[in-house]
This record gives structure tokens, sequence and C-alpha cells, in this order.
């Protein structure tokens, strides 16, 4: 398809991601179930932690700079967990008028069994730095959204429980002592995946065709595979996708249900299917796709995925497309986007550039 003048056409950058702000995105997805605890006898408190936004640090009245062991954090909350602690420190309009060492003296006493709470959760000393953080700082960048809910079992049902948003932006390096803390942190458990259907094609052969034998059948004609190992022994293989096989044993029962006995594991097939002539199959549809690339997954890594879930791929975005017919690549092309739109410029087809 030609491309007219009036079209514009410029490259295609992709939105940047650091490759820890993936993994933290990614980590929080999995942990989004809640963690309830006691902070005493007449207060329980529920976390629920998520990926964070950024540009939500300018919606919170209440922000604050914490210390976590040697690192510096940034925390902005919706209103102020612990508040009857907090108003039995600082009356009520108080804070803003304190002297800044004792404002945060007087706030970390009043938050002390929180504080304590969260530096046996990290591992870590929480101290507070200031009652104010820095918006779009260069020093914390990781992004952390939670809600806190508190429920009091000594005020009356109604005024009970409180929900606090906020969101907490970490620094890069503080990233691997979080992961490894989350480690004990409940793991959201997707039970779509449970349920998820897999089609198996049970195969009794294969044959190979040219287009020239393909364009002489006919009703009647008799196809032979490349081997009678279904005829003689009821072998046959469980085909899971084009590339992907196990042998399995066909048990006939005259009295109840067929069977299959696998014979062999997952073994990886050679794809056999040969390039069609598209000249001589011109009136047939033919779809074509176009891949970035690959990315190789464990099963139990597919079951986290997620809307929200970041694939960290491999290296930069590749700067050549790969174009299929048919699962075969005949040729190569560029990102490129058209009025909005993106589109596929055309660098080689079937080996011509």
């Amino acid at each position: 398809m030609s491309i007219h003048s009036r079209l514009k056409v410029k490259p295609f950058n992709a939105t940047p991601w650091k490759a820890t702000a993936v993994r933290i995105n990614n980590l929080l997805l999995n942990k989004s179930q809640a963690y309830t605890f006691n902070l005493d006898e007449d207060r329980m408190l529920r976390l629920r932690l998520f990926p964070g936004e950024t540009q939500r640090q300018s919606i919170y009245p209440i922000g604050l700079t914490l210390g976590i062991g040697d690192s510096t954090a940034g925390l902005w909350l919706s209103d102020w967990p612990v508040l009857e602690n907090i108003r039995a420190f600082i009356p009520e309009g108080m804070l803003s008028r304190l002297p800044e060492n004792l404002g945060l003296a007087l706030t970390e006493n009043a938050m002390e069994e929180l504080l304590v709470t969260a530096e046996r959760g990290l591992s870590s000393k929480i101290t507070l730095q200031s009652l104010s953080a820095e918006q779009n700082s260069r020093l914390y960048t990781l992004p952390i959204g939670f809600e806190l809910m508190e429920a009091n079992r000594t005020k009356p049902e109604g005024s009970n429980i409180r929900t606090i948003s906020g969101l907490i932006m970490l620094e890069e390096r503080l990233y691997p002592l979080l992961q490894e803390r989350m480690r004990f942190w409940p793991s959201t458990h997707n039970e779509t995946w449970d349920t998820l259907e897999v089609r198996l094609n049970l195969e009794i052969g294969r044959t190979q065709l040219t287009i020239e034998d393909i364009n002489n059948l006919a009703v009647s004609d008799v196809l032979l595979p490349d081997n009678n190992d279904f005829q003689t022994a009821h072998q046959l293989r469980l085909r899971l996708k084009a590339d992907m096989a196990c042998a399995a044993q066909l048990n006939i029962n005259q009295n109840q249900n067929n069977t299959l006995t696998i014979t062999t594991d997952w073994n990886a097939m050679t794809d056999e299917t040969q390039q069609n002539n598209l000249e001589q199959i011109n009136k047939v549809p033919v779809q074509l796709s176009f891949d970035l690339g690959h990315k190789n997954m464990s099963f139990n890594e597919v079951k986290q995925l997620r809307p929200g879930y970041v694939l960290d791929l491999p290296g930069t975005l590749p700067e050549v497309v790969q174009i299929l017919a048919q699962n075969k690549q005949i040729g190569t092309g560029e990102l490129v986007e058209i009025d909005g739109r993106i589109g596929i410029r055309i660098l080689s087809l079937f080996g011509a550039r």
C-alpha cells in the first residue's frame, strides 16, 4: 500500500520504563492481597499495596520525608494515621506553628507504634526527617501506592473505621530489600489460570505435498502419512503447539471411554511446513503478523500476568520488525507512526531489499 504525501510518517518512540520500576510494578501487582495486623488491643489495621502513580503526589495534603536505613523516602498521605495519638501529642492546627525539630519529635512519638511495626516489616530503622516532602525528586523515584484501613473497637459503629490512602516514593537502591521482605507478604492468586483450557491436538501423522499436488487434490483422494505408527501400534503425538508435543499411546476400549497414555516428555518438534508459493495461491487471504521479538516464560510466570503487569523485554526495543505469514518470516520492517497510527515500513521481503 502506498503512503500519500499528505500522511506524516515518523519513527515510533515507546514510553520509557526503568528496569527497577518495571520490577516493582509487577511485584506489587502480585502482592495486592491486604495484610492485617493489630496495632494494639483496640486497633486493627489493614494495609493494601499497589503500583503507585508519581503524579498523585500533589493531591495529598500531608507530605513527610522518611529515613529508611541509610536511604531517603517521600511519603504522602490523605490524612494522618493513628489520629488519636497525633491529637494527644499535638493539638489540632498546632503542628504547622511548632518549630521543625519539635514538630518532628512529637509526630514521631505519636506514630511510634506504627513506625515500630513498619520497622519490623522492613527490618530497617525508620525515622521522620521532615514534615514536608519534595515532589518529583530525583532521589526517590520508585512509587508504591497504598490504602490503610484503621478500625477502632472502642468507637461506636459508623465512626470506628477510617481509610487513608497514600503514596511512598523509594530510592532505587532500596528495591533489593523490599523484594526480600515482600517474600513474606501473601501473594495474590489468580484463580482464572487454574481453569484455563488449553487445546491439545491428537496428531496421527504428517506428510509433505507440493503446491502442485495440493492444487490437484479432489474429493475421494487418499493422503498417506509419512509413518504408519498409528495403524500398527496406536501411537500418536499430543501436540500443544507447532513445535511442542509428546508421544502418546491410544487405548481403545470397547465398553468404556478410550484413553491416552503419555509415553514421553514434551519434545520440541521440527517445523516441516514449507513456505507457500504466494503467486499460486494469490486468491487465498494471507494473514500477516508483525513481531518485535519473542519472550520465553515459564507457565508459572504466565500465571502471574494481569492488567498492569509490565513485561521486561530483553535489550532495547528492536529497530527491525519481523513480518510473518503462516508462522514463517517473509521479511522485515521498521516501526513508523502515520497520523497517530502505528505502521510498518517494509525493509525486505522474500530476501529482496
